[in-house]
C-alpha cells in the first residue's frame, strides 16, 4: 500500500518543474503536428495511467476522435474499476471492443477491425519494458507499421513521475491499483501475459485489492491458482 495523498503532493510539486513543463510543451507539439499529418486516427486507449494522460493530451487537439477500449470477458470487470474510470471521463466518442478467452492458455489471435483508419496513438514509454524501449529506439514515434497504419507514441520519453505529475495536476480518471500501489504498478484489461512474473504479481496484487474479484476470477480461470 501506498499514502496516496504523499504521492498527490509530490506529483502536483513536480507539475511545477520547468523540466515536466518542457516535456508537456514537447509533447503537446508533437501531438498537434501528428494530428496534421494523418486523416483518420484513433486513440488506443487502455484507461491505465499512460494511456490516460495520452488521450487527454490528443483530446485537446482533437476532441472528437475515435476512442478504442479492448474489454475482455470475464476478466476485465474483476481486474480494476474500469467502468467508474472510463464513466469519469464523460463524453468520448468511445468503442468498446469485447473479446473472450477460454483459457489463460488461449494464444488465438482474435482481432477486429481498424479499416479506415489510417493511424493510431498508443501510450508506449521507452522505460516501461525493453520490448517497448528497443522498438521505439528502432521504429520512432511516428512509426508506419507493416499493414501501412501509422503508430504514434507521443508519450514515448515521459518518466513515471512526469505521468504521475501530468495526472494529478489535470485531475485525471485513475484506476484503483494505482491508489493502492502506486503509478509503478501496471495494468491491463485482462490477465496479463506470464512473463518475467508479471501474471502472478498481478493476481498476486489483486487477491490482496479486492478478494471477491479474485475469486469471481478463479470461477472463470481455475488455472489462475498456479501464480498465486
Amino acid at each position: 500500500m501506498i499514502n496516496f495523498e504523499l504521492e498527490k503532493q509530490k506529483g502536483l510539486l513536480y507539475a511545477q518543474m520547468p523540466e515536466h513543463k518542457a516535456l508537456v510543451a514537447k509533447t503537446k507539439g508533437f501531438v498537434k503536428w501528428a494530428l496534421g499529418k494523418v486523416k483518420n486516427p484513433y486513440v488506443a486507449c487502455s484507461f491505465g495511467k499512460d494511456s490516460a494522460v495520452m488521450l487527454h493530451l490528443v483530446l485537446q487537439f482533437n476532441p472528437d476522435i475515435d476512442v478504442r477500449f479492448v474489454r475482455w470477458q470475464n476478466e476485465t470487470e474483476y481486474l480494476a474499476n474500469y467502468n467508474e474510470v472510463i464513466n469519469e471521463w464523460g463524453k468520448l466518442n468511445l468503442t468498446q471492443i469485447e473479446l473472450s478467452r477460454t483459457s489463460l492458455g488461449d494464444k488465438r489471435k482474435e482481432r477486429y477491425s481498424t479499416d479506415g483508419y489510417d493511424s493510431y496513438f498508443i501510450g508506449f514509454r521507452s522505460d516501461e519494458s525493453k520490448g517497448r524501449r528497443i522498438s521505439l529506439k528502432k521504429d520512432g514515434i511516428f512509426y508506419k507499421m507493416k499493414e501501412g497504419k501509422i503508430r504514434i507514441s507521443p508519450i514515448s520519453e515521459w518518466k513515471v513521475k512526469d505521468v504521475v505529475a501530468y495526472t494529478f495536476s489535470n485531475n485525471l480518471p485513475i484506476l484503483d491499483t494505482y491508489e493502492k500501489y502506486g503509478f509503478e504498478e501496471r495494468t491491463t484489461s485482462r490477465i496479463p501475459r506470464e512473463d518475467f512474473g508479471i501474471r502472478s504479481h498481478s493476481l498476486k496484487l489483486l487477491k490482496n485489492k479486492n478478494m471477491a474479484a479474485y475469486n469471481q476470477l478463479s470461477n472463470h480461470f481455475p488455472e489462475i491458482g498456479l501464480y498465486v
